[in-house]
């Protein structure tokens, strides 16, 4: 066989797009069934699915964190500043979205509380307005998982009812939940206001402080179901998003989304009011420390401030000496700032000290505040100090996500442990630099006493006693000092952030389900359906145009017969007219007097429409045309014609008819034979037909051929030779010299016998008769015939037989035909189809 020749001729890049779009065109109806499909369901989605609705916030972070420098007043010098002085923003995004605080946030709205009204068709969940409200005993164990319904009765009871297979209980102790996978059925009267006990369960039902009208309930089921706070706490994380408006600014927006708009307003109301409280808290905790730290130093100070004065004023009495000397003066002078300075140097020491067994007790502890560098001048311990603080965040984060022994968390354990390390070794060093320092101070006042050693023992007293209380006196007014300063920044310290924009819903509707992109999707995917059906499952081998058939096959097209686009019903019959006795005589009644092919007189076969008889014209123009060709490939005018077909619903009959005809009208002798034994087409419909036919003659029940040949009532040229369906063996009939003999006396008599054989893909009938045929004509029908029959076409016919093969390409469109409706009056404006292929 040939290489397959689907390159086609050169136009067929834009063949191939038109039968594309001709293949659509032909399945519209497909198209519109998947598209209306698609769109109801996702209407019915639109109607049904909850509606999800998007509010949001912004907040305005000063980043600089001005407002945290605690002791930047108005009314004192110097600061104090209690932690880092710039602000990660990304820090701050984390912080908004964790889980503690989210946490906090449900807990403090009681959300793991949910309120449902439901009928026979709906259910609901109601939010803000509801005739009771549930207050838990978080101390004892709560049950999860199965609605609690309650009925109002008259008065203040109610009925509560449990039923449920299987649910999950709390263990308040420890946190943790377990399942149950049992049934509860429970049922009792209470009164508003009374507690509700049971080993699962431990809850009291009030009436609300607002007003509530009961007949906007009428008829619904009541209900309200508890929630495991964790649960809740993470399905809000995944509706959360933070984001700052644009990359160089501190304005965050923060988006929540959820079926209920005032429930995540209020959600994203105490969000932000819990990070702005949580801020100010830690702050104000951290002061709070250092308060303690300086008020506990100034009782011990002020006990020993009240013995030296005691002690002075009683030196001075008992021993009479009221002033020290020039050089006494001098050397307390020159003491009193070195001794203050050492003061200052041991209470740093003590506090370093301090810091130092805080994160030794707790480091291991996740609820641990981490301690800031109050009054801490060097710069890496600090660092040390905000590097651990976000470990630690990071960590308490994670710790909801991912298990213990996770990768990521065993990495971030590492770093803590040796960030901790790293802030450990950063104080120990500060308190060896501090003590170096006291060292230094020590030396300086030993050769002030030495000095002193030289004065009067009395004096020498006298200035002991007076430089002791001048010391407690400074650290008593210096610390005064540090604790109002701390006291005033506290007091005038406010928040970083500022909420700009109140919780509101975005937009004027629900975000979900988008009724414009849900709709546009189910037209996509309306429209992708059938396009995936034709591209992967429509065999794309049908052949839709002459091109094909050429492309395809080397066996040459004689003619090509027209589409017919009047009336189907016409068409239908035309191509299947029963030739045969009494029924023969019926249908023949309804051709014209003139005889002219198609040209019918009965209403249910005519038609007054142009376009239909524009069409009929050139139909007839096409079998004209497939005679004149039969002329140019057959000089002698006369011969057998076999035609046939692949499959059946070709058009083999249908061809066979009318060529009969358009050959009869031209003057010749023409006889039909029916040489399908298996399924007789020219006595469709009819099961047992009157009169004898081929079958008959093969068999010996007739012995005249004149008995079973049929004529035409009004083409007189036209014979007909039926037959009937044979059970016996059709080969041993077909292959008979009875039938060679009968094919030998019909070619004395006739011009053209048109045997019509059965369709060659199915049987090897065609075949038998090949030695009697002298031109065979095989119908190749647009949208039925397949491109691989084509290529089993040069291999039906022997090579040595040398016989005269053709294609007649059946059903046709206008574009591959040569005649137009012009053409019949002498003027063709339709495109010409010049190829070898049609005029062979």
């Amino acid at each position: 066989m040939k290489e397959n020749k689907n390159n086609q001729v050169k136009p067929q890049e834009e063949i191939n797009l038109k039968l594309f779009f001709r293949k659509i065109y032909k399945n519209k109806m497909f198209f519109i069934a998947s598209i209306g499909l698609f769109v109801l369901l996702a209407l019915v989605y639109i109607a049904s699915a909850t509606k999800i609705y998007e509010v949001s916030t912004s907040v305005l972070i000063d980043s600089k964190g001005t407002n945290r420098v605690l002791g930047d007043s108005k009314y004192v010098d110097g600061g104090v500043s209690l932690i880092e002085m710039e602000k990660n923003l990304y820090n701050e995004i984390g912080i908004l979205k964790s889980f503690s605080l989210i946490r906090q946030t449900i807990e403090d709205l009681n959300f793991d509380v949910s309120y449902h009204t439901s009928t026979l068709f709906s259910s609901k969940e109601s939010y803000g307005y509801f005739p009771f409200e549930a207050s838990l005993d978080r101390s004892k164990p709560q049950l999860y998982g199965v609605p609690f319904e309650v009925e109002l009765l008259t008065g203040d009871s109610y009925k509560l009812t449990i039923k449920g297979d299987e649910f999950s209980v709390s263990n308040p102790s420890n946190g943790s939940v377990r399942e149950v996978d049992r049934s509860i059925n429970f049922s009792n009267e209470y009164k508003f206001g009374d507690k509700v006990e049971h080993e699962y369960f431990t809850f009291t039902l009030n009436k609300p402080q607002y007003s509530v009208n009961l007949e906007d309930f009428d008829g619904d089921n009541l209900s309200f179901e508890v929630s495991n706070v964790e649960s809740v706490a993470k399905g809000y994380m995944g509706n959360l998003e933070a984001n700052n408006i644009d990359i160089q600014a501190s304005i965050f927006k923060i988006v929540s989304s959820g079926p209920i708009v005032a429930k995540e307003v209020d959600f994203l109301k105490k969000l932000t009011q819990n990070y702005v409280q949580n801020e100010l808290s830690s702050r104000n905790e951290i002061a709070a420390g250092k308060e303690a730290f300086i008020r506990n130093q100034l009782n011990v100070i002020s006990d020993s401030l009240t013995r030296f004065e005691v002690e002075l004023e009683a030196f001075k009495i008992d021993k009479k000496a009221m002033d020290l000397g020039a050089t006494a003066s001098n050397a307390l002078d020159q003491t009193n700032n070195l001794q203050v300075e050492a003061a200052k140097i041991k209470m740093n020491i003590n506090y370093y000290n301090s810091i130092i067994r805080s994160v030794r007790n707790n480091k291991n502890s996740d609820d641990f505040i981490m301690p800031s560098g109050i009054g801490v001048e060097d710069a890496s311990i600090n660092q040390n100090i905000q590097e651990l603080k976000n470990l630690y965040a990071e960590r308490s984060k994670k710790k909801f996500f991912v298990t213990s022994n996770n990768q990521e968390m065993t990495i971030l354990n590492d770093q803590i442990q040796e960030s901790t390390a790293i802030l450990l070794s950063n104080l120990k060093s500060a308190v060896r630099s501090s003590q170096a320092a006291l060292g230094g101070i020590t030396n300086q006042l030993s050769s002030i006493d030495e000095e002193i050693s030289s004065l009067p023992t009395r004096e020498i007293q006298l200035l002991n006693i007076q430089r002791q209380n001048t010391l407690y006196e400074n650290l008593y007014k210096y610390l005064s000092q540090e604790l109002a300063k701390t006291g005033i920044a506290r007091a005038e310290s406010t928040s970083d952030t500022r909420v700009l924009d109140e919780a509101r819903m975005d937009g004027s509707g629900p975000v979900s389900p988008q009724k414009s992109l849900l709709l546009g999707l189910a037209v996509v995917l309306g429209t992708l359906l059938p396009l995936g059906w034709i591209i992967f499952f429509s065999p794309d081998d049908t052949i839709e145009n002459v091109h094909q058939v050429m492309a395809n096959s080397d066996m040459p097209i004689i003619a090509s017969i027209i589409h017919y686009d009047g009336d189907d019903d016409a068409k239908e019959r035309a191509s299947s007219i029963p030739f045969v006795g009494e029924k023969l005589g019926k249908i023949i009644k309804k051709i014209k007097g003139s005889g002219k092919l198609f040209d019918f007189v009965d209403d249910k076969f005519m038609t007054s429409d142009a376009d239909a008889e524009v069409s009929l014209w050139k139909l007839k123009e096409s079998f004209r045309d497939l005679t004149t060709n039969l002329k140019l490939v057959n000089s002698t005018g006369k011969g057998v014609i076999g035609i046939t077909s692949i499959l059946p619903e070709e058009g083999k009959t249908y061809n066979a008819i009318n060529l009969g005809i358009t050959l009869a009208e031209a003057g010749k002798k023409i006889i039909i034979v029916d040489a399908d034994l298996r399924n007789p087409s020219l006595v469709k419909g009819i099961r047992k037909i009157k009169g004898k036919g081929l079958s008959n003659y093969l068999k010996g029940e007739v012995v005249s051929v004149n008995e079973v040949i049929h004529s035409h009532e009004k083409v007189k040229n036209l014979k007909f030779i039926p037959t009937e369906i044979v059970d016996g063996n059709v080969q041993e009939l077909l292959s008979s010299e009875k039938m060679n003999s009968l094919i030998d006396k019909l070619k004395k008599e006739y011009d053209y016998i048109i045997l019509d054989t059965p369709a060659v893909g199915l049987v090897s009938d065609f075949l038998l008769l090949l030695d009697v045929m002298d031109i065979n004509l095989f119908v190749v029908r647009r949208n039925v015939s397949k491109v691989e029959f084509l290529e089993d076409l040069d291999n039906l016919i022997p090579r040595d037989k040398k016989k005269k093969s053709y294609i007649i390409f059946n059903d046709a469109l206008k574009e591959d035909h040569k005649y137009g409706y012009e053409a019949k009056y002498g003027l063709n404006k339709e495109k010409q189809l010049v190829d070898k292929s049609f005029s062979v």
